[in-house]
């Protein structure tokens, strides 16, 4: 990696740990290894650094979520398939959970700053799509909606699940819950109306 992505990955790591009160340039430099300002000649105001730790932190978690669509791609269909390597996926997420707390951090102060608004959102936007390609795969209607409901759902799953501990037994219920909520909302037999009326078998199942 480069010397400006190590930097980006250790601002990460001090969101994650300090929140973005600990986030200077000081402290992104002796939590990089690197000397005194290394960060300054990279990212000149705090408002760079912030906007572009929002960047790589998307950027790394778009590429997980890019790696699941390309592997979805090759199962089209499976619901069984992707949830398991959903799953996969999130546990991964869980076992080094740095990223998930900084993007807890970040996802809040984008709301008071619309610049890095748009950056938060792309990983999410992408995942919706796949989650929407996959029902769509499956037979369910509404696959957008849907979609949406599920990326929200498991988000919360996830942030729950980091605010109560990451370990073996934490993330071991993690799955369970997340396999069940991604069960019935990914392979859900019916396609409800408005007031949770099932209106019609989609799934053959």
């Amino acid at each position: 990696m480069s010397r400006r992505t190590d930097l980006l990955d250790a601002a990460i790591d001090l969101v994650a740990g300090a929140g973005l009160r600990g986030l200077t340039h000081r402290a992104v430099d002796a939590a990089a290894g690197l000397p005194e300002g290394s960060t300054s000649a990279y990212f000149r105001t705090r408002a760079a650094l912030l906007t572009a730790v929002v960047e790589r932190l998307g950027e790394r978690i778009g590429t997980d979520v890019d790696d699941l669509a390309a592997d979805a791609a090759h199962h089209p269909g499976d619901a069984a398939h992707a949830i398991d390597r959903t799953l996969e996926l999130l546990d991964c997420w869980l076992s080094d959970p740095a990223p998930l707390a900084a993007r807890l951090e970040l996802t809040l102060e984008a709301t008071r700053r619309p610049e890095l608004s748009e950056a938060m959102t792309t990983w999410r936007t992408a995942f919706e799509a796949l989650v929407a390609r996959i029902l769509v795969d499956v037979g369910l209607g509404k696959a957008a909606e849907r979609a949406t409901l599920i990326v929200a759902c498991v988000d919360g799953l996830l942030m729950r699940t980091l605010s109560q501990g990451t370990g073996p037994e934490a993330r071991r219920a993690f799955v369970e819950q997340a396999r069940a909520l991604l069960t019935a909302l990914l392979v859900s037999a019916h396609v409800l109306d408005r007031t949770g009326n099932p209106l019609t078998d989609v799934t053959g199942v």
